[in-house]
């Protein structure tokens, strides 16, 4: 369950669960939230927040990404969703501050309090088309979805695990190919049309007359002028124009379309199905030797 920043997390109750030991030196103590008789991981969305630095690589090569509450006094939802992170903070604190010092996940920086989290390899990054993208560069809004596994246990000291599931970036919009709407090609374009309409008229066995009576209905050519003699006559209304009559559509003789046979696709028995890239993700950690 995802639990969104305007849910006030003030009804949930913060469980820790037993101890698990990596090492001599480590030891993780996973998190989860209590509500309704019922438990949930700490898995939150956070509002529209800021990413002064994009998505970084660590020396150790882990991928980090720092998120800022720096426009907090413009959205009082980034207000509300980091007083409850502190609330979360003041619980862990207050029930091991006699023998641990507690570090804060929260930290003051040039660019207001910010947030560190991890990215996993299973991290999905999306625009807001949501296509997927490969980084998230600096300078960046978006929104989050995080998780707080758990504490780290380190002989005196307590960290906060916090890492990225999804992220939904702000990317500026690039027109990769020539965009513009020019008239003349419109025109043009338009112009294609009617003469295809006629050309496909001729095709299917319309007379020859019928098809100019036509174009001279559209107004796409002028029409005929007055017979010698007979005085001054400007066909400007569609009654002057000479009517199809009935005898004409009696001879049209319309063409037979050509069948095309059917393809018969056989189905290959060996047919090869690619696997995903978590399947090809997962058989390679497998391969990876043990340390």
């Amino acid at each position: 369950m995802i639990i969104h920043y305007k849910e006030d997390l003030s009804q949930y109750s913060i469980v820790l669960s037993g101890p698990l030991k990596y090492s001599e030196s480590f030891t993780f103590v996973p998190i989860k939230f209590h509500k309704d008789n019922d438990y949930h991981k700490c898995i939150l969305q956070t509002p529209l927040l800021f990413s002064p630095f994009g998505i970084q690589t660590l020396p150790n090569g882990k991928r980090v990404i720092d998120i800022s509450f720096q426009n907090k006094n413009n959205d009082n939802s980034q207000s509300s969703f980091l007083y409850n992170l502190n609330r979360i903070y003041k619980i862990i604190n207050r029930k091991y501050k006699s023998k641990y010092k507690v570090n804060p996940f929260i930290k003051n920086t040039d660019f207001n309090e910010c947030i560190r989290l991890k990215l996993l390899e299973t991290t999905s990054l999306y625009d807001e088309s949501r296509n997927n993208i490969q980084t998230i560069n600096r300078f960046t809004y978006g929104s989050f979805i995080i998780h707080l596994e758990g504490l780290w246990i380190n002989k005196n000291d307590i960290w906060f695990q916090w890492t990225l599931l999804q992220a939904c970036a702000k990317i500026p919009i690039h027109l990769k190919e020539y965009s513009f709407i020019d008239e003349i090609h419109e025109v043009k374009d338009k112009e294609k049309k009617i003469s295809d309409k006629y050309d496909k008229m001729l095709k299917m066995g319309v007379p020859k007359e019928a098809v100019i009576r036509q174009q001279i209905m559209d107004g796409k050519i002028p029409p005929p002028p007055p017979p010698p003699g007979g005085g001054v006559q400007v066909m400007t209304k569609s009654k002057d124009i000479p009517k199809i009559k009935a005898s004409d559509l009696m001879n049209i003789k319309l063409k037979k379309g050509k069948s095309r046979p059917k393809k018969i696709i056989e189905k290959d028995p060996n047919h090869f199905e690619p696997p995903t890239l978590e399947e090809l993700q997962t058989t390679l950690s497998r391969l990876r030797p043990t340390k």
